[in-house]
C-alpha cells in the first residue's frame, strides 16, 4: 500500500503520521478520515490519479460580539419591549385580562418610545455608553413627609419596575378593578415575568447586550409595593405633562367592594366611604401636577383605603366602650367582635404555609439565617424555586448531563388541602366574622331624656392614632391587613389615615363656623351633605367625629 507521510493525525489520540488515498479521500493507516482533504478526479484526464485540491473554509465575518452606543441602546429597548409584551401576554392568558389590554399598553409604550427615539438620534455613542442604569431607580428612600417627585428618574431610561407601572396604567384606562398590590403580588410570585426577567430574553440577544444594560433588566433588590405606588404616580404625571394623557378615576365601586370583602367588613362600610369621599374631596384620580414635596394621599388607592379605615373606626370602633344608637336602622347599630376577626384573619393569611411549606411568593424573602431552621420539605421547595429563577436550563454544556438539576426520581408531594371542605377561604372568613356580629341596644331620645351626657352614641369617642406605636392590639391587626391589601407599610398607612382625619377635622371646623353664622354647608349639587335635617347635636371636641354625620340615608348600590 502506497502512503505518504504528513503530520500527526490527532483524532481520538491517534499519533499516526502515514496516510493513504482511497476513493479520493485520505485516511491514516489506522482508518481515520482526514477532514478538509479530498482528491477530485479530472474528467478530461481519465485514468490518472487526479489533482489534489484543498477546499478552503469560508472566511467567517468578523463582527463585534457586544454592541455599543446606538446599537446597544436600540437592542436594550427591543429587549425591554419583549419583556413588556410577555407580561401583557401572561396577564391576558392567565389572569383573564381583556385582549384590548395588550393594545392599550402598546400605545402607552409607543408614546414613551417617541421620546427615547429622539434621544437615540441626538445623543452620541459616547453619551449613550456613559449611562448608568438601575433596576430600582425610583425606589429611593422616602423622607419623613413623603416622596419627592423627580422628573429625571422617569424621563431618563426605562427601568424594569416601570413595566409594572405601564401595565397598571393600561388596566386603569380600561377601568379594570386591579390594584397596585395585585400586580406586585403577581410579580413576586412569578406569575408574570419580572424577577430575573432577563432569563426570558433569547441568548443571542443577551450576548450582544453590554453588562450595564443587562443589569438594568435584572432585579438587584426587592421591589416594594409602596415604591411601586410612587413610580405609578410619577409615570401618570409624566404622561399627563409630556403627552396630555389624562387617566380616569379608579373603578371605585368594584375596588371598594373587593376591599370590603377582603377585610371581612359589613356592607355598611360601602355607603359610609361614599359619604366621606364627598367631605374630603377625594377624586380617586391621579392629579395633573404636584408640588415638589407630595404625600401618598395623592394616590387614588391610598385615598380609598384611608376612607375605609376611617369608616371602620366610626361604625365599628376597636375599643370596648358601650355605645347606644337611636334606632336599629343606623349603620352603627351592630358591634364587631375584633378578637374573632383577628383569629379568622390569622388563619386566612396562614393558609399558604399550611403543612410546613414556605408559601408561594415567600421564597424570595428567605435569607441565610432562615436556612438553618428549614425542614427537608422547605429546602426542597426553596431549591425548586431557585432552580426555576436562577438557572438557565436552555444553556447546553458538554458536562451538563453529569450534573442533572432537579429532584430526579422523587415525585412532588401533593399540595395540602387548606380547608376541610371546598368552601372558598375568603368566604369562610367572611362567614365567621359576620356570624360574630352582635346588635347594639337602641335608645331613642325620649328614653335618655335627662341623662344625655351619660349615653355614648356610635361615632363618639373617636380615637385617632398619630403613630404606629399608638395602635392597640386589635387596631394593629386591622391596620396591618389593610396595609397589605393596599400595598403600603404600616407606618405609612397610619400617617395617611391620620392626615385624612385632619381633613375631616377641617371640614367640621368649617361646618361649625357656617352654622354659627346661620348658614349650612352644601355639596356641589346644592343639597345637604347628610340629608338628616338640622337636629344634629353640636360637637365641642374636635377629637370626636359623630358617625351620624357620615351615614348615608340610602345604599348607593354597587
Amino acid at each position: 500500500m502506497e502512503y505518504v507521510t504528513r503530520g500527526v493525525c490527532g483524532q481520538e489520540g491517534c499519533r499516526e503520521t502515514r496516510y493513504y488515498l482511497d476513493n479520493g479521500l485520505w485516511f491514516c493507516l489506522r482508518g481515520h478520515q482526514q477532514e478538509g482533504r479530498q482528491v477530485e478526479e479530472d474528467p478530461e484526464d481519465f485514468g490518472t490519479q487526479g489533482k489534489i485540491n484543498r477546499i478552503k473554509k469560508a472566511a467567517a465575518e468578523k463582527t463585534q460580539k457586544t454592541y455599543r452606543g446606538r446599537r446597544a441602546f436600540t437592542l436594550f429597548l427591543q429587549i425591554y419591549q419583549l419583556i413588556l409584551w410577555k407580561q401583557c401576554f401572561a396577564l391576558v392568558q392567565q389572569k383573564g385580562f381583556p385582549s384590548e389590554f395588550e393594545t392599550v399598553v402598546k400605545d402607552l409604550w409607543a408614546l414613551r418610545l417617541e421620546r427615547l427615539s429622539e434621544k437615540i438620534e441626538t445623543a452620541s455613542d459616547a453619551e449613550l455608553d456613559a449611562q448608568i442604569f438601575s433596576s430600582q431607580a425610583i425606589a429611593a428612600e422616602d423622607d419623613e413627609d413623603g416622596p419627592r417627585m423627580r422628573w429625571g428618574k422617569v424621563t431618563d431610561n426605562p427601568t424594569l419596575a416601570e413595566t409594572l407601572g405601564l401595565c397598571y396604567l393600561g388596566a386603569l384606562l380600561l377601568r379594570l378593578p386591579v390594584g397596585i398590590s395585585d400586580l406586585h403580588r403577581f410579580a413576586m410570585r412569578q406569575e408574570i415575568p419580572f424577577i430575573r426577567a432577563v432569563r426570558e430574553v433569547p441568548r443571542e440577544m443577551r450576548d450582544r447586550l453590554p453588562q450595564e444594560y443587562i443589569g438594568a433588566l435584572d432585579t438587584r433588590r426587592l421591589l416594594q409595593a409602596e415604591h411601586l405606588h410612587r413610580l405609578v404616580l410619577e409615570l401618570a404625571l409624566l404622561y399627563n405633562k409630556r403627552f396630555g394623557v389624562t387617566f380616569p378615576p379608579l373603578n371605585s365601586p368594584l375596588i371598594l367592594f373587593n376591599h370590603v370583602k377582603q377585610l371581612s367588613l359589613p356592607i355598611e362600610i360601602y355607603p359610609a366611604v361614599n359619604q366621606l369621599q364627598k367631605l374630603t374631596g377625594f377624586t380617586f384620580q391621579f392629579p395633573a401636577s404636584v408640588k415638589d414635596k407630595a404625600t401618598y394621599l395623592l394616590m387614588p388607592e391610598v385615598q380609598l383605603m384611608s376612607l375605609i379605615v376611617v369608616s371602620t373606626k366610626l361604625l365599628f370602633p376597636f375599643d370596648d366602650v358601650e355605645r347606644y344608637p337611636e334606632s336599629t336602622k343606623e349603620p352603627g347599630s351592630q358591634r364587631m367582635n375584633w378578637k374573632v376577626w383577628a383569629e379568622a384573619q390569622k388563619q386566612f393569611e396562614s393558609r399558604t404555609t399550611e403543612g410546613g411549606r414556605i408559601g408561594k411568593g415567600n421564597e424570595i424573602l428567605v435569607n441565610e439565617t432562615d436556612v438553618f431552621d428549614m425542614t427537608t420539605l422547605q429546602l426542597d421547595e426553596y431549591m425548586d424555586w431557585y432552580e426555576k429563577s436562577w438557572l438557565d436550563v436552555r444553556t447546553s454544556h458538554p458536562l451538563a448531563d453529569m450534573f442533572p438539576a432537579g429532584r430526579t426520581g422523587i415525585e412532588d408531594e401533593p399540595q395540602p388541602i387548606s380547608m376541610t371542605d371546598d368552601q372558598d377561604p375568603l368566604q369562610k372568613k367572611l362567614d365567621t366574622v359576620m356570624g360574630a356580629l352582635k346588635p347594639r341596644k337602641a335608645l331613642s331620645k325620649e328614653e335618655i331624656e335627662g341623662r344625655e351626657d351619660d349615653i355614648i352614641r356610635p361615632g363618639e369617642l373617636y380615637q385617632r392614632y398619630r403613630s404606629e406605636g399608638d395602635l392597640p392590639e386589635t387596631a394593629r391587626a386591622f391596620y396591618e391587613a389593610a396595609s397589605k391589601i393596599v400595598g403600603l407599610s404600616l407606618h405609612r398607612l397610619v400617617r395617611t389615615v391620620f392626615e385624612t382625619e385632619r381633613r375631616l377635622d377641617q371640614w367640621l371646623d368649617s361646618k361649625r363656623r357656617m352654622e354659627y353664622h346661620g348658614e349650612y354647608p352644601e355639596t356641589d349639587a346644592g343639597t345637604s351633605v347628610f340629608g338628616l335635617g338640622e337636629e344634629d347635636e353640636d360637637m365641642s371636641d374636635l377629637e370626636y367625629l359623630d358617625e351620624r354625620e357620615f351615614s348615608a340615608p340610602e345604599d348607593d348600590g354597587i
